[in-house]
Parts: C-alpha cells; structure tokens; sequence
C-alpha cells in the first residue's frame, strides 16, 4: 500500500477534476503506507505503517506538511500509542486522536481508542470508547464531527448485512467534568499555616488564569472550577518568604483536588508571628537605668545589619518593652531611650536612617503574659516582657 495525493481544480466550466497525482516520498517497496488523516490545521499528516521503527505489526505515525509539496521525516507516535498489536485508521481532531488497536485492552479484535492530543505531538494515554461503539468483533474506521457529536464507524460485528458495514452513531453528551482546586500553605520549618500568602494558578503552558489569597488559617480555594484531567501549576508568593511552586494534574472525575504548599523565610533570623515578620536575634541586654548599647548586645544587632545589608529594600520598626515592675511612666521613658539607642546603632553600621521606619519604646504597656503591677511572676516570666522587637514592614 501506497499514499498519494492529488489537486483539486475547476475547469472552466467549472467541473472539478483532481490533477498533479503525486506519491508521497516515504512510500516504499519494502513496507505498506496507508489509512491517511490529516489534521485539523493541516499541518500534520497522521498514516500508518509496518516500516522499520515500528513497534508493534503496524503503527501510527506522523510527519509534517511542509511548504512547496514537501514533508518531514515521519515519527513514530512512540508506545503511550502503539502496541506490539496493530494500531490502524487514525483520525485527528483539535483535541483527540481516534484509532483502531487490538493490542491494547479491549473487548475483542480492533477497538476504538481516543487519546486526548497535548502540544508537541504528546498524547495521553489511550481510553476505550467501550460499548456498545465496540463490540467483541472488529470495530474500526472511527470519525466524528465533535460539535455535531455524530459521526461514523465501521464494524463486522454480526447484525450487519456483510462483512465489514459502515454505521453511524450519535454521541451522548455528559455532563461536563470539573474539579475544584483548594488547599493550604504552611511554614516548612514550623508547620505553622501562613495567612495572606499570595496564590496563583497557571495553565501548564504558563497563563495566568486565577489569583486568590489564604485566609486567617492558611487556607485557599479557587472559585471557579477547572477542567478535569489537566495539568496546571501554582505559585504561592508573600513577602519575606521565598515563593514555591507545584506542579499538579487534575482527576478525571468532578470533584475536589487539594494542593497544600509550604514556604521557607528567606532567611532563618525572620519568623512570622500573629501575622507580622520579624527578626529574631537574641535578647538585647541593657544595663540598670542604662539605655547604652553593651558589647554583648551589639552581636545581636549586628546580625540585623548584615541582613538589611543583604536585603537592601527591607524596612523595619523598632519596638522596645519593658516587664511592669517600676513606675509606668519610667518604664515608657526606658524604654523609648532604649528604642532608639538601638536604631542609633544601627544606623552607626552603614544602615540608611530611612530603612527605620520608627524606633518607640512602650514600656509595660504590651505586656506578652499576665505579669502586671502587683502580679506574682517569676524572674524568667518577667524576662519575657523585657524584650526588643525588630517588625518587618516591607522587603
């Protein structure tokens, strides 16, 4: 078996004649070339053959319609297609490919298979049409117009008047399939979920085509529901984490598909609490009545330098608290001086005074525990209020 192709031309009377019969250059005398099926944009020709490369005793292939009459070298569709069976009689839509097999799992002699089509000639794996397309006989020579959902088949199955008879079919539409993709993002270091965490959706060839954000508890869902066994990809994005991406395909059926993500700060010294990036070095120790930065004291602050020096864009405030023992407005006034003793500091350090956003002391006025005037509390209870934030406002 051979292919060839022909023109189609008006004469001027306007009859058509086909002309210019050409055989195709892959044809041979070595092997058979048949059954051919071109696609919808009719750039590509799909046919099928026993030559060599072959897998199974005929599979299908392909080659590209080039310009001036001319076509590549053919491919062979590989084996997510073809079988050590016969694969024949391939028809191409813009979605699918329909073909005849016995060699994968059917219910006797060829059946009809459709592989959804994917860019670069990659196909998904194969699906019976089932019954009562397919019988237990051969059924082959499939065609369909998808948005009519009627087409043709041919089949040897035994109510017909001969061997092999041509029938057509009307194709039931279903309902059609969608999946709802939900999920949560959380600290990889801490397991902690991470609220107003950016979260976007792409197509797996790269479109961005929805964009939502994670509740108080770390939580997402994408309202619209996306098609069924597709691939996608989301991005998750929040500022003072690095973003993370996953790759992920969709079920078959409708229903839910759940991504979870986590994030790492861009660096150990920043962690999240209440919702607000900080930096965490440890405790900043200032003499009795003293507001001086001590030797020790400067180490710590020095990690914060060197971090603001690695991100130039990064903003901080200053929050300097004090523990409840001693008058209030003692404590207040400490504490200021110590808050921007600290910010003097840093800006001693090459930092630009700018990148402070603001340097207060609050005394005993956010206390982190219940040790308040007159409250029995341990010393490492009082410890705790006795403290230096260095907030995040921006990167």
């Amino acid at each position: 078996m051979k292919l060839y192709s022909a023109i189609l031309k008006k004469e001027e009377r306007g009859k058509e004649v086909w002309t210019d019969i050409k055989e195709l250059p892959f044809n041979s005398e070595d092997y058979s070339v048949g059954h051919p099926a071109v696609s919808p944009d009719g750039k590509q020709l799909y046919f099928v053959s026993d030559m060599p490369g072959s897998i199974g005793a005929t599979d299908i292939f392909v080659v590209d319609i080039l310009d001036n009459d001319e076509y590549s070298q053919p491919r062979n569709l590989g084996n997510q297609i073809n079988t050590y069976g016969r694969e024949m009689f391939p028809y191409i839509t813009k979605e699918k490919l329909y073909f005849a097999s016995d060699g994968h799992l059917g219910l006797g002699g060829l059946d009809v298979f459709e592989s959804y089509y994917r860019v670069n000639n990659y196909f998904e794996i194969p699906v019976n049409l089932g019954s009562p397309l397919n019988s237990k006989l051969d059924d082959f020579g499939f065609i369909v117009k998808e948005d009519k959902n009627t087409g043709f088949v041919c089949s040897n199955r035994k109510q017909g008047k001969g061997d092999d008879d041509i029938y057509s079919f009307e194709r039931i539409p279903i309902e059609k399939c969608s999946q709802n993709v939900f999920g949560h993002v959380s600290n990889n270091k801490t397991g902690e979920r991470i609220t107003d965490v950016k979260v976007l959706l792409f197509t797996s060839s790269g479109e961005q085509i929805q964009e939502t954000t994670t509740d108080i508890n770390g939580d997402y869902n994408f309202i619209t529901p996306f098609d069924c066994a597709e691939k996608y990809k989301i991005v998750a994005k929040k500022q003072g984490y690095s973003s993370n991406d996953k790759e992920f395909k969709t079920a078959r059926q409708t229903g839910k598909t759940e991504v979870p993500l986590g994030l790492d700060t861009v660096s150990e010294l920043i962690v999240e609490e209440n919702g607000l990036l900080k930096i965490k070095i440890g405790i900043i120790y200032f003499d009795l009545d003293k507001s001086s930065v001590r030797n020790d004291a400067s180490v710590e602050l020095n990690k914060i330098v060197l971090l603001m020096l690695q991100y130039p864009n990064m903003v901080i405030k200053i929050e300097s608290h004090t523990d409840s023992r001693s008058p209030e407005d003692y404590n207040l006034a400490l504490s200021d001086r110590r808050a921007k003793s600290t910010k003097a500091y840093i800006v001693s350090q090459g930092i630009v005074s700018d990148r402070i956003e603001s340097a207060i002391g609050y005394g005993e006025t956010q206390l982190i525990n219940t040790c308040s005037n007159n409250v029995p509390c341990s010393e490492s209870n009082h410890q705790l209020n006795r403290r230096s934030e260095f907030i995040i406002t921006k990167m």
